[in-house]
């Protein structure tokens, strides 16, 4: 049977004891799933489920994607984009390749089908392993290496796989010109289908700012660029990568209000939850155990070529993409040559094989037995790996200068942006006057941390109070402009806000031993209480026509002594 409303609620309810245990076990959660889902299938505790291709591609792969896309750093993947891109085209291509000669070779398989086969089993899918990275703070160049190489290789897998599998069911009339031709035209067919997918939707939320209204537009560009690009014959999975991107980067940055932004990113974090657990959960009940042992010398097989294969991309590639700049070290190669496991894509595209097409079961079944392998193989020795690798991890103090560096280069990037921006001069005067005192803040903020002046937990507890008095102040702006709010409550609000922020200002500089330090605090600190209270009188007397009531924003605690949980 199908999937159906019982089963899924039973799968779901499964899938909520697994994280809980997790909790306790040392076990990956994706791993913990498909042991739970062997588990109910060998005992036959659920009527007997089937997961077709629909269901992975056309229901959960859009979800995967575009969670995955959305949350993307697009910075931080420029400064890994060569081994991004060459380990998920050249290196797709080079795996389909060596994994097909392996096969014919080894298990005497036609030549196209093992290179189809070779297609097929080259999408990688390190969930599990992933997760182990951010959870032990491994650097996150090595992380987006992997994540985003696992995104785009999933694009370029599936489609080499289909235009093989067509050429093979034609007998082979495909020349290696035609496949490549059609290749480039596919996915980037899916590419310019995903940025007009993902820039008009940034665009038509410049016109709105509800959260409700934003997770059905990212749900509609998510499912709407899969199925146009199926529509059209281009591949799905760029463009549903692509749209997520841009939106993740441009349309949720420069539109969407922090809030509503959270929203969004909240309801994506849970689809991506449900979708992967019922995923793993599925891979384990599809699992038979007779089946595996009847093709294991087929799967020994194809566990031997997609470990050559592996080994020839990542150590033949990354030579050429490691850069002094941005290296990539003897350890990490081995971690990218030994996480590369296998998941749901490649399951989906072994069952979406013709019921009369050759070897269908044997190839079906080693898939399956392949990606076993990489997930309880692979994925459960790669934490000691890691460890007798000694990996660094990257330090607190590290990742926070970091990360507020690239904070300082949106806050420039949107200021360059504020200069051609049309809107009124009361509220370019305001967007800029915030702009120019969080790139104060975050420049005075690096300086101290290179300089070891405070902690790091002081300069997280900085941040977080003035990104606090930050929201209130927008808060109080936006119920100036609609109007909501008399001249009287408007002003006592702004003084005990700046009150707020003088307090943080006299705690900050107590901490500033330096003269000079004390006197960039002072200087960063200043509350601008005639602008802000000029900008407020404004637009409080000129309200914005057919403003749009934003609920979350106007849900921000005003009185800084009594912060909000929204705050």
């Amino acid at each position: 049977m199908h999937l159906n409303t019982h089963v899924l609620l039973v799968l779901t309810l499964v899938a909520a004891c697994v994280a809980i245990a997790v909790k306790w076990i040392r076990l990956p959660y994706s791993i913990a799933l498909v042991v739970a889902g062997l588990m109910i299938g060998v005992f036959h505790l659920l009527p007997e489920v089937h997961m077709t291709p629909e269901i992975i591609l056309m229901v959960f792969l859009p979800a995967l994607l575009f969670e995955a896309s959305w949350n993307l750093n697009l910075h931080v993947l420029k400064k890994c984009y060569k081994p991004v891109l060459a380990f998920a085209t050249i290196g797709v291509f080079i795996s389909t390749i060596v994994v097909g000669y392996v096969i014919h070779f080894l298990a005497q398989v036609d030549l196209l089908i093992a290179l189809m086969f070779g297609a097929m089993i080259s999408a990688t899918d390190p969930i599990s392993v992933l997760a182990f990275f951010k959870k032990m703070g491994i650097e996150k160049r090595l992380v987006t290496i992997l994540e985003g190489e696992s995104l785009l290789n999933d694009g370029t897998a599936v489609v080499l796989f289909r235009i093989l599998m067509a050429s093979a069911i034609a007998g082979g009339a495909l020349s290696p010109t035609d496949i490549l031709v059609q290749f480039t035209l596919v996915t980037f067919g899916g590419v310019g289908l995903g940025i007009a997918v993902g820039a008009f939707a940034s665009w038509l939320t410049r016109f709105f700012d509800d959260h409700l209204l934003e997770i059905t537009l990212t749900i509609v560009s998510a499912y709407g660029a899969f199925v146009g690009a199926e529509h059209f014959h281009v591949s799905g999975v760029m463009a549903v990568l692509v749209a997520g991107i841009i939106m993740g980067n441009y349309g949720s940055r420069t539109h969407m209000s922090p809030t509503t932004r959270l929203a969004v990113d909240s309801f994506w974090e849970y689809a991506a939850f449900i979708a992967e657990s019922l995923v793993f959960l599925l891979i384990g009940l599809q699992i038979e155990i007779n089946l595996l042992v009847k093709y294991a010398p087929q799967i020994g097989v194809a566990i031997i070529a997609i470990l050559a294969g592996r080994f020839v991309v990542i150590y033949g590639l990354a030579p050429f993409v490691s850069t002094a700049k941005y290296p990539i070290p003897g350890s990490w190669r081995h971690l990218l040559f030994w996480g590369g496991l296998r998941g749901s894509l490649c399951m989906a595209m072994a069952l979406s094989l013709p019921s009369n097409f050759p070897m269908r079961e044997s190839l079906m079944v080693t898939t399956f037995g392949v990606a076993l392998f990489t997930l309880f193989v692979q994925g459960l020795s790669f934490e000691p790996l890691v460890n007798l690798l000694k990996v660094s991890k990257a330090k607190t103090s590290d990742l926070k200068y970091l990360a507020l560096n690239e904070e300082l280069k949106q806050y420039r990037l949107q200021l360059e942006r504020l200069q051609s921006a049309k809107m009124r001069k009361e509220d370019y005067l305001q967007e800029k006057q915030s702009l120019e005192h969080k790139i104060a803040e975050a420049e005075m903020l690096v300086f101290k941390l290179r300089e070891e002046d405070i902690s790091v937990a002081d300069i997280e507890r900085i941040q977080i109070e003035r990104a606090l008095i930050q929201a209130q102040r927008d808060c109080l702006n936006l119920l100036a402009r609609q109007d909501k709010v008399s001249k009287a409550s408007l002003e006592d609000f702004r003084h005990r806000i700046d009150e707020k922020y003088e307090a943080l200002k006299r705690d900050t500089m107590a901490r500033s031993t330096d003269s000079a330090d004390a006197k960039a605090v002072e200087d960063l600190l200043v509350a601008p209480d005639d602008e802000a209270s000029a900008n407020i009188e404004t637009v409080q007397g000129s309200a914005t026509d057919g403003a749009i009531e934003d609920g979350p924003a106007v849900n921000v605690a005003l009185d800084p002594s009594k912060p909000s949980e929204k705050s």
